[in-house]
């Protein structure tokens, strides 16, 4: 019997890899040192340490077959090269990774890195400097992986994160390596990268960060379902894909962060970060209301993500707020204020608007105090009051500062919140009325055609592919800038503004899926 490999996960699956034949014993070795996985104790007979992976070399094509007992039999073609016995470890270890998916997993297109304990994943497409990132991570930041990361829920609504093998550093005398897939971290937070001539850190939410998340995750996911040769199989563990994008992008904050070439953007990470043993995010994640947040805990603050518009002009959506609490002072009105609401069970952000004595009957006069006062809360542009009063009790705390991409300010409360909200108001009325001519303007040039002529070369658009293994992802740049990029989904162009002046949609090509 030749020696095989244990691997346990962290959402409690177990698995025992054990080759059948000498070929198969040399590549399960070699695994077990990029993976840094421990030999399999005892007999080894499947059940007595978990789920049997099965792995034999044949003279036949590489396959995967399931047994009646439940046991995975891995077949592999003799190797030939050392291309064919990495590729073969990596089918081996993708073996793991695809019935995780069936337990809503996901293996991650992104690099693992370890901050206080947390895990946290940078993502993003080839070439756009996932790598090179985590190696700019100063002490204590510590790079688990570069390139791919595998997602396990853990059944009580939070995710953690195994770093996986990068294959493509075996390949041309490549470096190598070795990551210990084994030592997972609860994943806090997952960042989306992009180049940008700035540092630069806005969170996202919704549809947009389960798209980007499916994204990071599709083209490994499709690698995946190749291997399968059961459609049925196949179509099913797509669906269980996406709905595992979704519930990740929906318990873990995500965050789009544009990175420069000299600046230091773990600062702008470590701004947000929730650190720590702290509970899930299916605890810590707040309804959503008219302005409802998304919250997490960031040292002794409470750090919420805006979504809606009931706060506008003052707050908007995606700001990033800190919330303080009262402690012993008084809530007053004009204070913007983090509540759990009475009727709905939600948390809402709000400005207060009153606050005046209990009802009758329910304290003794001398008893009462801000505690017992009952508070009014609307909404800076809603036409009404909320629905029902609340209490000191219900408050979670007082917004102090808000955040918008590079630009934070101070919150006012009390009086002075107050007297700055109609100023506040007329802004966005004069602003609003201001930009009807530049809106006009803008679409008056768009019909004329695109400028890009009358700018030297060194300032034209151009196209930029990015080759994959299944797919050709297409930029548009402008210097060092993104300026648009090809939506496979959509199957369109989105170019921003006001560079769509200088393009010409109809000549941009449209790469086949």
């Amino acid at each position: 019997m030749f020696p095989g490999l244990k691997i346990g996960l962290a959402e409690g699956q177990r698995w025992l890899i054990s080759p059948v034949d000498e070929q198969a014993a040399a590549i399960v070795a070699e695994l077990g040192k990029v993976m840094r996985l421990g030999p399999a104790c005892g007999s080894g007979r499947p059940g007595e340490g978990g789920r049997e992976l099965c792995v034999a070399v044949c003279g036949e094509s590489d396959r995967l077959d399931l047994e009646a007992g439940g046991a995975v039999v891995c077949r592999l073609a003799a190797p030939t090269d050392q291309w064919t016995k990495i590729d073969q470890m990596r089918r081996v270890a993708s073996q793991i990774a695809r019935e995780t998916m069936a337990r809503g997993g996901l293996l991650f297109h992104g690099a693992l890195a370890e901050y206080r304990g947390s895990g946290f994943i940078m993502a993003g497409p080839q070439e756009v400097g996932k790598s090179t990132a985590s190696r700019r991570l100063p002490s204590p930041w510590r790079s688990l992986s570069d390139d791919m990361t595998l997602v396990v829920p853990d059944g009580k609504g939070s995710f953690w994160a195994h770093p996986w093998p990068t294959w493509s550093r075996f390949l041309y005398n490549g470096p190598g390596g070795a990551w210990a897939v084994e030592d997972a971290k609860p994943l806090r937070a997952i960042f989306f990268l992009d180049q940008a001539p700035f540092d630069r850190l806005e969170p996202i939410h919704g549809t947009q960060a389960t798209a980007l998340t499916m994204e990071s995750a599709e083209e490994l996911t499709r690698e995946l379902l190749l291997e399968l040769t059961d459609a049925d199989s196949a179509r099913a563990l797509c669906g269980k894909a996406l709905s595992a994008a979704k519930g990740l992008a929906a318990a873990v904050p995500a965050y789009s962060l544009k990175v420069s070439l000299d600046g230091r953007f773990w600062e702008k990470i470590e701004g947000v970060l929730p650190v720590g043993d702290l509970p899930g995010s299916g605890e810590d994640s707040l309804g959503r209301a008219p302005m409802s947040v998304e919250s997490f805990m960031a040292d002794d603050t409470l750090r919420v993500v805006c979504t809606g518009t009931s706060m506008s002009p003052t707050l908007d959506e995606p700001d990033l707020l800190e919330v303080e609490p009262y402690g012993t002072a008084p809530v007053r009105p004009g204070d913007v204020v983090c509540f759990k609401s009475p009727e709905t069970g939600k948390t809402v952000v709000h400005r207060v608007v009153s606050v005046g004595p209990p009802k009758l009957g329910t304290h003794h006069s001398s008893l009462i105090t801000h505690r017992s006062a009952l508070i009014r809360t609307r909404g800076d542009n809603n036409p009404a009051d909320d629905e029902g009063v609340l209490q000191a009790g219900d408050i979670i705390g007082r917004v102090r500062t808000a955040q918008r991409g590079a630009r934070r300010w101070r919150v006012h409360g009390g009086w002075m919140g107050l007297a700055v909200l109609p100023w506040a108001r007329l802004g966005r009325r004069i602003r609003s009325s201001t930009g009807l001519l530049p809106h006009t303007l803008y679409h008056f040039l768009a019909g004329l055609g695109p400028f890009d002529r009358t700018l030297p070369a060194s300032l034209r658009p151009r196209l930029v592919r990015f080759n994959t293994r299944y797919r050709a992802f297409l930029k548009l740049l402008m210097g060092r800038q993104t300026i648009g990029h090809y939506d496979f989904r959509r199957k369109e162009w989105h170019i921003r503004r006001p560079f769509r002046l200088l393009v010409d949609e109809q000549t941009l090509p449209e790469p086949k899926s």
